[in-house]
């Protein structure tokens, strides 16, 4: 799952990238980007996709997401 902002639109959306390196939204910047593919949480989470999905939102630097937000705009 990615958060992109896009200049064009000045709009921000929230993208599912079915593979790592295509599906990219082309002239739009990453702002926040999550790896939900099962490598990601399998070691610590197991099957529990929804306790890792909770604990990233947990730890989310506000500060860095908004600072890149800025430099994209």
């Amino acid at each position: 799952m990615v958060l992109y902002y896009d200049p064009s639109a000045d709009e921000l959306f929230n993208v599912w990238v079915n593979e790592h390196d295509s599906g990219h939204l082309a002239g739009c910047f990453p702002i926040l980007v999550m790896d939900v593919f099962e490598h990601a949480y399998m070691i610590q989470y197991g099957l529990k996709k929804a306790d890792y999905v909770e604990a990233f939102m947990k730890n989310i630097c506000f500060q860095v997401a908004n600072a890149r937000f800025a430099e994209a705009r």
